[in-house]
């Protein structure tokens, strides 16, 4: 068996592919240019499962705090109505405790959102990536807890880990 890869990263499963059109109409109902890596992931490997699919951010303390991504999907022919559609973006709709110009493309094991952020410059195309948690709030403005995750979207994907293999004996 071949084994699929994306960068160094192996995939386990995915959705399939996704066309071209099907990205430049989320690109427009949200007014955005997505990451070109991004694109060129969603356009083979639709949904897609690492094998490394753990990462690290720090916490609003400083707390080193390790998860893990699920990725959203676009809706296709071969995958129809996806639980995790991407086109739901509860960040984004959410006038009350969401943010403008965020952009969830995955979430975690405890239903943290994984994110594009474009607020520093909302018609680029190499925005930040953020967590937003879905249980905590930022005391200051009352929306939830928005914490960096990485510069870029390339930049994501070079932190991706496998657990098991950075941790063999567990982690301590």
């Amino acid at each position: 068996m071949v084994e699929k890869t994306f960068r160094n990263l192996k995939i386990y499963d995915d959705y399939g592919s996704v066309s071209q059109e099907i990205i430049f109409n989320f690109e427009k109902e949200f007014d955005i240019k997505l990451p070109l890596s991004y694109i060129s992931l969603v356009k083979k490997y639709n949904g897609v499962w690492f094998k490394e699919s753990d990462f690290e951010y720090l916490s609003q303390n400083g707390k080193r705090i390790i998860s893990s991504l699920s990725f959203d999907s676009f809706e296709t022919k071969d995958n129809i109505e996806p639980m995790n559609n991407i086109l739901r973006q509860y960040i984004y709709d959410d006038e009350i405790y969401g943010y403008k110009n965020v952009y969830s493309f995955g979430y975690t094991g405890n239903g943290d959102f994984v994110c594009f952020d474009y607020r520093d410059d909302p018609k680029g195309d190499e925005p930040k990536i953020c967590i937003v948690i879905h249980d905590e709030y930022d005391e200051k403005t009352g929306k939830r807890l928005l914490l960096p995750v990485a510069e870029n979207f390339e930049a994501f994907l070079d932190m991706l880990y496998d657990f098991d293999e950075r941790y063999p004996n567990g982690y301590e």
